[in-house]
């Protein structure tokens, strides 16, 4: 190949890891975007890996289906150099939903990674201007990367509203029930109760501040945890997203109390609703975010009041089918992995 034409080569194509069949990804070229008015195109640093992508990648998820490439958390730069993290959900501004202040229920909403969009594991996006944050250097990418869920942790306690110094209870420990101590902690919750059947993640919420732990895979463990529970948590919050850990939620709330479906590993799970009928359970489902979510998150990060660096892995984006076989089956104490993008 001549070298101009090496050189327009290299400024019109780039590397993607594109999920290709359940369990498989491979790395392929892609072209490189072409940002329209308004956009700005993003160099990829780092793109976090999110529990919807692996189910995603298990070929679990009816809306990611391939060849796709996956992703919608980022940390990289723009053109001027500026660093950035990126809101990934993108919403038309003009429907009901949007103009009440409610993006995430909009009518033609999108997101990086999810059906014909295409998503982070890349070299370069490009996003509306409006959905481009910039971040300050003192902010490092290991901490940037947790804007996007944590940003869905703070949508889904802004809806809930729960009350002064109230217990709370959390089924699943991976990253989303992570964030979820860690913002309770912040907002009041007490009593903090973890459950998991990673006894490695139950360490880790221990020592992340939860006064109790759970593995709900062992009678004895899960009955003491209900009898420490006594009539029941104020909040209980189920971010799984399995059958069992969804009746887990309601078994473990209190009459009266919340019972708060986040996770979303199964699409259907049949649950014993006459016990929750007769105890006046109130259910509250939470999708996703809005862009006032998105920069509170932002703050709790800046301002340092929100961590997962010690249980944040890295690994090469070209290491990416071991990195999703790794945080698919054994994930050990890792509750974040990262691929690298750019050259470190």
């Amino acid at each position: 190949m001549f070298p101009e034409k090496l050189l327009a080569y290299t400024l019109w194509a780039m590397r993607a890891l594109v999920y290709t069949a359940p369990g498989k990804v491979e790395m392929q070229e892609r072209p490189r975007p072409d940002p329209q008015k308004g956009e700005e195109e993003i160099a990829v640093e780092v793109a976090g890996v999110c529990g919807s992508d692996i189910s995603g990648f298990l070929g679990h998820s009816a809306l990611r289906r391939p060849p796709l490439v996956l992703g919608h958390e980022l940390v990289g730069r723009l053109r001027d150099g500026r660093r950035v993290v990126a809101n990934p959900l993108m919403s038309c501004g003009h429907c009901g939903a949007c103009l009440s202040g409610a993006q995430n229920l909009c009518d033609s909403w999108t997101l990086l990674g999810l059906g014909s969009t295409s998503g982070t594991f890349t070299e370069f996006v490009a996003l509306p201007r409006a959905q481009v944050y910039e971040i300050p250097a003192s902010l490092t990418a290991d901490q940037a990367i947790l804007a996007e869920p944590l940003a869905n942790i703070v949508h889904m306690f802004r809806i809930v509203s729960p009350p002064a110094f109230f217990r709370l209870a959390i089924v699943g420990a991976g990253t989303m029930g992570a964030l979820t101590l860690l913002a309770g902690l912040r907002i009041g919750a007490r009593d903090l109760l973890a459950a998991d059947l990673n006894d490695q993640r139950l360490e880790t919420m221990s020592k992340l501040g939860a006064s109790a732990t759970a593995n709900a895979a062992k009678s004895e463990s899960l009955a003491e945890a209900q009898r420490m529970g006594g009539r029941g948590y104020d909040v209980v919050i189920d971010a799984s997203g399995s059958a069992a850990a969804r009746q887990m939620a309601f078994d473990l709330c209190r009459p009266g109390g919340q019972v708060v479906l986040l996770g979303m590993g199964n699409q259907r799970s049949e649950i014993n609703f006459v016990p929750s009928i007769r105890k006046e359970h109130r259910v509250v489902m939470s999708f996703a975010y809005t862009p006032v979510d998105f920069q509170r998150s932002l703050d709790l990060l800046i301002a340092g009041e929100v961590d997962l660096t010690p249980w944040t892995v890295r690994m090469p984006l070209e290491s990416g089918q071991e990195a999703l076989d790794r945080m698919s089956h054994n994930p050990g104490v890792a509750l974040k992995m990262m691929l690298e993008v750019a050259a470190p």
